[in-house]
């Protein structure tokens, strides 16, 4: 199993004059870190409009100057709101930071974390699955054509012909995922050759099923692009220390910042209020008896018993990875930079999963 280090930028109120500063300065240091601790993956995702939750609305920037400073680590985009974005433009960033980073990229998309984002882009929500995933075709035919032939659909009726350029290192794309939370969403995600990148925490039970639904269907598998990316991600905020109940008070001190004590607008988009049809799949997570409740109601000991947080100790963190790994889990998507969790802490916390958590998966 491969470890993935996963940022939102996070910058809990109140704020100081020099905070996003000081934010993506350390934000740099970490990713760079992370590298040399024995991360596999940096995860970056596209957020806006989040005061608090997540600072990052140009996550290829932040990629493009971490490239310059790192060598191995994979640079991911977690995710592309490809209805937000034109597909010339997400191609021709894809591509160039692909070449910065000598071949490095993986290619997250999605159709948005809920209504109050992708609507200020002049999308209807209700719709942006359609958009998505034809946006997806176009961006597929842009990089297995060395000329684009043009496009002529619903929601892109009249694309020209262009030569896309530069093109990307690796041959014909990067690695192309999907942000999903629901087993249809999964098992869609693997019929068209993607890579699962599950950014709302599950409970293992949850999980299990997702998991199974997502490899039947990998078996009658078209890709969308040029090849299948079958590999499952899941997400989860964690944070270790030495003393077991330091490490787990953190972790879950994190955990309930991001899923209630944080702006108050980001929670109704986020974790509840909103209905309709948008809801019915890709946020169903919202009205399971849901991950903030299941967070906020638990106990910090039950948080990390029932698997919904990576914390404690070495030996926790290592219980709940291997739960993970027997459930069929190719990559941990490790958000530690949560809530009120310091700078200090986050290396201090990387260290040790590099040191005592990471050598027992290899």
């Amino acid at each position: 199993m491969k470890f993935g280090y996963f940022s939102q930028l996070q910058m809990p109120k109140p704020w100081r004059e020099d905070g996003e500063v000081l934010l993506y300065k350390e934000a740099m240091a970490q990713a760079i870190y992370a590298e040399s601790v024995g991360f596999e993956y940096y995860w970056q995702t596209e957020h806006h409009f989040y005061p608090e939750i997540g600072h990052s609305s140009s996550p290829e920037l932040f990629l493009a100057a971490l490239a310059q400073h790192t060598f191995t680590i994979r640079l991911g985009l977690a995710v592309v709101v490809l209805p937000c974005n034109h597909p010339y433009r997400v191609v021709e960033y894809v591509s160039t930071l692909d070449q910065l980073s000598d071949g490095r990229v993986e290619f997250g998309t999605g159709r948005g974390a809920s209504p109050y984002h992708i609507e200020a882009f002049g999308v209807n929500s209700d719709q942006s699955k359609e958009v998505w995933e034809e946006s997806l075709e176009v961006i597929s035919s842009m990089f297995l054509n060395d000329f684009f032939p043009g496009w002529q659909g619903k929601w892109y009726p009249d694309l020209p012909q262009r030569h896309l350029i530069p093109k990307p290192v690796q041959k014909p794309h990067p690695p192309l995922w999907v942000a999903g939370s629901q087993p249809a969403t999964y098992a869609d995600a693997a019929r068209k050759g993607l890579g699962i990148l599950g950014l709302t925490g599950m409970e293992p039970s949850e999980l299990e099923p997702a998991i199974r639904a997502y490899r039947e269907a990998a078996l009658d598998c078209t890709p969308v692009g040029g090849f299948a990316n079958h590999q499952v991600a899941t997400f989860g905020i964690g944070n270790i220390d030495k003393d077991y109940t330091v490490g787990r008070d953190k972790a879950c001190a994190a955990a309930r910042w991001y899923a209630g004590d944080n702006d108050a607008e980001m929670q109704k988009v986020r974790f509840g209020s909103h209905t309709g049809a948008y809801y019915e799949g890709q946020q169903a997570t919202v009205s399971r008896p849901g991950v903030r409740e299941a967070i906020l109601k638990r106990s910090n000991e039950d948080l990390i018993q029932d698997g919904l947080v990576i914390g404690g100790d070495a030996d926790s963190a290592c219980r709940v990875l291997e739960r993970c790994e027997k459930l069929g889990v190719d990559q941990i998507l490790l958000m530690i930079q949560a809530g009120n969790t310091t700078h200090d802490d986050v290396m201090r916390a990387m260290d040790l999963f590099g040191d005592k958590v990471f050598p027992k998966f290899q």
